[in-house]
């Protein structure tokens, strides 16, 4: 992907407001369900900025570059010694960040951004399947993966890297549905 002086300018103002504060806070007070290094944050931060600007739409670059740390930092993280990591993630991104504007509804994972509009919007939105007329009942209820904001944002995620070579690694507590969701997104593709 090419990017322009002016975009690769903004990109790099927005690389130094958010990356260095991000790690140091992240490091001294959260802790990952799988032990990550810095380096693998920002590659994946990267890969998941060239999937969504692949179409060389720049459009709303501080809202597409929040979504994308938020998802790239803050998406490994679960419950773990009796925390929620993920939900302390969301409440202090919230409150640190505050030139992209979440909800105060939700987590800043339940939101994906409208890049066109340059506005965050609920995953649901994304949810253009009549579940009803995909069913059926002849078929046991593991061929589904029902459309839940979980299961929308881990496979539009999934694509994107996938979209520009970069295998995502999905992790989580034993039945949480990591199997049900990459099942779901095969599916979809086949």
């Amino acid at each position: 992907m090419k990017y322009d002086n002016e975009t690769k300018k903004d990109l790099n103002s927005l690389f130094e407001k958010y990356l260095e504060e991000s790690f140091k806070h992240i490091k001294k007070t959260f802790k990952y369900l799988v032990p990550t290094v810095e380096i693998s944050l920002v590659v994946s931060l990267c890969k998941l900025l060239e999937a969504m600007f692949a179409a060389g739409n720049f459009k709303g670059l501080e809202y597409t570059f929040v979504f994308c740390c938020v998802w790239a930092f803050g998406s490994g993280f679960s419950e773990k010694d009796n925390r929620e990591y993920r939900k302390e993630f969301s409440n202090w991104w919230k409150d640190k960040w505050k030139s992209v504007k979440f909800a105060a509804k939700g987590t800043v994972f339940d939101y994906y951004v409208d890049i066109e509009n340059t506005r965050l919007e609920e995953w649901n939105k994304l949810n253009t399947k009549d579940i009803d007329s995909l069913i059926d009942t002849s078929k046991p209820i593991s061929s589904f993966t029902v459309p839940t904001v979980d299961t929308i944002s881990a496979q539009f995620l999934m694509k994107k890297y996938i979209g520009v070579g970069y295998s995502p690694l999905l992790v989580g507590m034993a039945g949480c549905g990591k199997t049900q969701i990459i099942k779901g997104m095969l599916n979809e593709m086949t």
